[in-house]
């Protein structure tokens, strides 16, 4: 595995997923009724944020503007608590966040293929109740686990993107997971270089699966084979979630720019409705 999650950690990518994650958590835990959160590619607990890595682009940027950002500010108190001396020097991971979000009758499942990693996982969560560090591959494990007995919950699916078939896996496995729970809510992050590989994995979706669609550039796509932005994909998003993640990605998007893009961002949002029930 090539992906190195401490040189990402904390970088745009991170900023704009976790939003994401904060905010779609937050809408379900309103409900009183328990629920299952699953990470499929769950990495560690957190991370040291070093004199270099991508952090530079991403959560550093919005540490110091972290009081005037109204949508993202909720968010980025998480991270805060982890800093008692305020200084930036830790990035939680996506679970790391999820354990501070969800209550103790809520149940987290976490797939992490990395021995290492899922070593330093289990020890960050320490005796966290309702929670299994699972030392497997997250796509296949997912089926052994929805749906879950709580019927409710989140799916938080965000692969390295280093497999050749990587979008054909991940929508395959979102189709499949879409028809065993068609009641639980999905969150999918990816990386926006290939338009014509976007392209052809909504249209894997589309019609079969009903889907919310976010794009946040960073620079103009031009070119091949670079970063240009994240997407978001999220299936069955809870009541007020759309609005919010809107509003707080466009207070992301001048923040996180490629400054030698000149500041440009862009924010898209598009969506396409479920299956025709005749």
């Amino acid at each position: 595995m090539n992906y190195q999650h401490q040189f990402h950690a904390g970088n745009a990518a991170d900023c704009i997923k976790h939003l994401a994650l904060y905010l779609t958590l937050t809408a379900l835990t309103r409900k009183d009724s328990p629920l299952a959160y699953m990470d499929t590619h769950a990495g560690a607990g957190r991370y040291v944020l070093g004199a270099s890595g991508e952090h530079l682009g991403g959560i550093t940027r919005l540490w110091s503007d972290r009081r005037s950002l109204p949508q993202c500010g909720d968010w980025l108190k998480i991270i805060r608590q982890i800093h008692p001396d305020k200084r930036l020097q830790r990035y939680p991971g996506s679970a790391r966040l999820a354990a501070e979000l969800l209550r103790p009758e809520d149940r987290m499942i976490l797939c992490e293929t990395v021995p290492e990693i899922a070593t330093q996982l289990r020890n960050d969560l320490g005796k966290r109740p309702r929670s299994s560090v699972l030392n497997e591959d997250g796509y296949r494990t997912l089926f052994a686990h929805i749906p879950p007995p709580e019927k409710r919950g989140l799916v938080l699916i965000d692969p390295p993107f280093e497999r050749r078939d990587e979008w054909e896996i991940l929508a395959d496995t979102l189709l499949r997971a879409y028809r065993r729970w068609p009641q639980g809510t999905y969150l999918v992050w990816y990386p926006i270089k290939i338009r014509g590989t976007i392209t052809r994995f909504w249209q894997a979706l589309r019609g079969q699966i009903p889907a919310l669609v976010f794009e946040l550039l960073q620079k103009p796509e031009e070119g091949r084979e670079t970063l240009f932005g994240s997407g978001l994909l999220l299936i069955n998003a809870p009541w007020g979630v759309k609005e919010a993640l809107s509003a707080g990605l466009t207070e992301l998007g001048p923040l996180l720019a490629d400054p030698r893009s000149g500041g440009f961002w862009s924010l898209r949002c598009s969506g396409w409705p479920g299956p025709e029930i005749p």
